[in-house]
């Protein structure tokens, strides 16, 4: 299948600004899937990076991107989220949806996948068609990192519960009003 974007999760920055090995990894998987033919574009998904370090990942993205030759016109950015949720809340409004593209795939990492794709299955809805590419990271079996990805699950659905999944207007406003990243996020 091809598809109109891979989409990339940022994961973090190294203090230096630069890519840190799981986020460099997932970019990399996306430039094989557009350098394969599979993906005609990339989108760079992350926001602001915590205080300490003052860059946006998707954009931190993109410059490692453009070192290794793809074309500056085939990568899009979601440059507003904080985290998961906000990838999939973001990605949508500012790129998939105003390019009307309707198939994907989002790229992050083993442990992380779950999540991801419920995140990304309610967000979206029915009207995409989305595969998820879960890359090896040695912590897929990590009892820590597993409880925290299922708490933020719980989280997750205790944010959106009664929301209808897909519709944007009703998530926008619960992110807005109940997830505490996002409080009068406008």
């Amino acid at each position: 299948m091809k598809y109109n974007t891979a989409l990339t999760l940022s994961h973090h920055l190294n203090i230096d600004g630069s890519l840190n090995q799981q986020t460099e990894d997932r970019v990399k998987k996306g430039m094989d899937l557009y350098f394969g033919g599979l993906a005609e574009t990339l989108t760079m998904s992350g926001g602001p990076a915590d205080n300490k370090i003052p860059f946006i990942h998707a954009e931190v993205m993109k410059t490692y991107a453009l070192q290794r030759d793809i074309p500056a016109g085939d990568i899009y950015l979601e440059k507003r989220s904080l985290d998961t949720v906000g990838q999939a809340i973001f990605s949508k409004r500012d790129v998939i949806v105003p390019k009307r593209w309707a198939n994907l795939i989002v790229i992050s990492n083993d442990y992380h996948l779950e999540r991801v794709k419920k995140i990304f299955s309610f967000i979206y809805g029915k009207e995409f068609d989305i595969d998820f590419e879960g890359l090896f990271s040695g912590l897929h079996d990590n009892p820590d990192i597993l409880k925290a990805e299922k708490n933020s699950l719980v989280a997750f659905m205790k944010t959106f519960e009664g929301v209808t999944p897909g519709n944007d207007d009703d998530i926008f406003n619960a992110l807005v009003e109940r997830h505490s990243l996002y409080k009068n996020f406008r």
